[in-house]
């Protein structure tokens, strides 16, 4: 089914399987057995730069890594793939 995120404001909307597709945190976030904040809206938040996880979205839908050209945002989406423990992303 849909998964409904708001990560730092921005609402996302993916399939669970997206989610599941490359292990680490967001695959457990989604599972049964994780009790993760849900609210009202029934949207899961995370409090993450949005900027970085449409790449991040982007990876775990496709399997290929959209790598920013400049070294600052190089690094904020090595900072994001650590912090959703995606190896695949940790080029």
């Amino acid at each position: 089914g849909v998964y409904r995120m708001d990560v730092g404001g921005a609402a996302f909307h993916t399939q669970r399987e997206v989610l599941q597709s490359h292990g680490g945190m967001l695959s457990a976030m989604v599972c049964e057995d994780f009790s993760h904040d849900v609210e009202g809206d029934g949207y899961a938040f995370l409090d993450r730069d949005p900027t970085w996880f449409s790449l991040v979205l982007h990876f775990l839908r496709t399997g290929n890594a959209l790598v920013p050209a400049d070294a600052a945002g190089r690094w904020s989406l090595y900072r994001e793939a650590q912090y959703y423990s995606l190896e695949g992303l940790c080029w």
